[in-house]
């Protein structure tokens, strides 16, 4: 190499130019330069998936993100009231109104209803759906169905399961009384509710619209004088009953069987004396109780059945849980 530079320079070797020792130090360098790219170039031939697999783990990550902030979070709710008070009509309207139920199926129960001389009750064959609770009108099986509203899945279950009560009061005179007099049905389910620690509840005033909230006053009137008499009467025996009326009982107007002030608050010219939320409205606004989804998984087991393999119900009260997410066998102890 040196030769070679002395006969560039006319055989004149000058001092600052590199010697022997030094060039061969710069050819292993370049040597060793060359095999890291060798070798790196073989690894990517041998997993040319290697960066694909970085995207999309990351792009897995932003998905499972942005599915989080997409999800609707979850609220158990449970119907409760006397005989009568129209809560199967009420709930038939809520999937109606939630489009859970078609215009076709509608029409269908309207005649269904109409051929056993019962017009008034074919909302409430979309939850009551055997035989012997159409014919008699009056619920035997506990229904549990899902509706969503713009930020909330709401499940329909049992008491024991429910984050919040919704009471309907008939407005019907004589139903209302008959139902809070000393062991009315009314005042029975608001000591059981709250027994099974439902520490909310939305009292729901039904059928606003029955004709025998008149008084021989004037219509809008005599709405508010009903609507304000079963409240004054409520709010007593609920505070006696354990709950924080102000902070965790609501109550609203409603009426099951035409669907006012279920979906979309009341028209004003229909009800000009009230100001507060639609059912919907009101309970997207209820405060879902805290509950740790990363947490050890706990869930009381409220009943089992046999269909097709054993099936329990209960409600998760921590961790979460989905189809292979326990390596080991799940523990149930007896309480």
């Amino acid at each position: 190499m040196c030769s070679i530079l002395a006969e560039e320079n006319n055989g004149v070797v000058h001092p600052e130019d590199p010697t022997h020792e030094e060039m061969e130090k710069v050819d292993e360098m370049e040597e060793g330069a060359q095999d890291e790219i060798l070798k790196t170039s073989q690894q990517i031939q041998a997993d040319p998936r290697g960066n694909d697999d970085k995207a999309s783990a990351v792009e897995h990550v932003d998905t499972q993100d942005e599915m989080e902030e997409d999800r609707k979070r979850h609220l158990n709710v449970v119907f409760i009231g006397r005989v009568d008070a129209g809560k199967s009509t009420t709930g038939g309207q809520i999937f109606f109104l939630s489009g859970q139920v078609d215009d076709r199926t509608i029409q269908k129960f309207e005649k269904e209803a109409r051929d056993k001389c019962r017009e008034s009750w074919y909302m409430a064959y979309i939850m009551d759906t055997n035989e012997e609770e159409r014919v008699k009108g009056k619920t035997v099986e506990v229904g549990r169905a899902h509706f969503e509203t713009e930020t909330t899945l709401m499940s329909i279950s049992g008491a024991s399961q429910a984050d919040i009560g919704v009471l309907v009061i008939s407005a019907r005179r004589g139903e209302f009384e008959t139902g809070y007099e000393r062991g009315g049905q009314t005042r029975e389910h608001v000591q059981l509710a709250k027994t099974l620690v439902v520490f909310k509840l939305l009292v729901v005033v039904n059928k606003m619209d029955d004709p025998s909230t008149l008084c021989g006053l004037l219509l809008l009137v005599s709405m508010f004088f009903r609507y304000d008499e079963i409240d004054l009467k409520m709010i007593p025996f609920l505070k006696s009953s354990g709950y924080n009326v102000k902070k965790d009982v609501l109550f609203l107007p409603i009426s099951g069987l035409v669907g006012s002030n279920i979906k979309t608050r009341v028209d004003k010219s229909l009800c000009s004396w009230w100001n507060g939320p639609c059912l919907f409205e009101a309970l997207d606004a209820v405060e879902v109780p805290p509950r740790d989804p990363m947490g050890p998984f706990r869930m009381p087991i409220i009943d089992k059945f046999k269909e097709m393999g054993t099936l329990v119900m209960g409600k998760v009260e921590s961790g979460s849980i989905h189809e292979g997410s326990f390596k080991d066998p799940i523990i149930a102890l007896q309480a």
